[in-house]
């Protein structure tokens, strides 16, 4: 039953996969304001571009010289703050301890009277909302306007940084700053002076992806209930 349960688990969650993409193109013209048609800048798949961006650190005038690289969007050090957070929550409150106690073995932490079932919803809720405040930071900062392929496999890459930073927040965080730095490095390489394809500074951040999840999926352990659904009185 737990195999059966576990594999319908996954199916649906390949289904939300494929679908929820392509939701975006149902009635798109009265979702982003523009027309019913298929091209041009306002049509069914973009939006008017963005004059208002995110703030940055320093102020839209930012610094003199190289030191304006500093001047990041607020998003960069909302992102330093909640990882901050994160970190006192997992390793410095009781709810923290619930929370992996309910990710090691859910049915030890109902005994202890947890509910697993509720932990496990607010951290779902919690996650969509992070995932959705990265999508919309996408954007607002870094694309000028929203397009279908705004998101073009970057959950696929949090997902490699999680496993390569071995399920932990701080973990996580520098794991994406690694992958972070490799987008950054296509950027730098495709405006120089190197005569390097398109496609091939595209494909660094996802080759970097597929060997750090050959190199590091089998050392990173993950916890013991990840994916397994809860089936209260069980052992598991």
């Amino acid at each position: 039953m737990k195999k059966c349960t576990r594999r319908a688990l996954i199916a649906l969650c390949l289904c939300l996969v494929l679908l929820v993409p392509a939701c975006r193109f149902v009635r798109p013209g009265e979702l982003t304001g523009g027309s019913s048609g298929t091209g041009g800048a306002n049509g069914a798949t973009q939006t008017h571009p963005v004059t208002n961006k995110i703030p940055k650190l320093f102020g839209s005038k930012g610094l003199e010289g190289s030191l304006n690289n500093l001047n990041v969007d607020m998003t960069t050090v909302l992102a330093l703050i909640l990882t901050i957070l994160m970190i006192w929550i997992f390793y410095g409150t009781k709810w923290g301890l619930h929370l992996r106690a309910v990710g090691e073995h859910p049915a030890a932490a109902d005994t202890l009277g947890i509910n697993v079932y509720k932990v496990r919803y607010i951290c779902v809720i919690i996650s969509g909302l992070l995932a959705g405040l990265g999508g919309a930071a996408m954007t607002l900062a870094i694309v000028p306007q929203f397009m279908p392929t705004a998101i073009s496999g970057q959950g696929f890459i949090a997902i490699a940084a999680v496993i390569f930073g071995k399920w932990t927040p701080h973990g996580g965080y520098l794991a994406c700053l690694l992958f972070g730095f490799a987008q950054a490095l296509t950027v730098a390489l495709g405006g120089g002076n190197f005569a390097v394809p398109s496609e091939i500074l595209a494909m660094l951040p996802y080759v970097l992806t597929i060997i750090i999840l050959i190199l590091f999926v089998g050392r990173a352990s993950a916890p013991k209930a990840n994916g397994v659904p809860y089936n209260k009185g069980s052992r598991v």
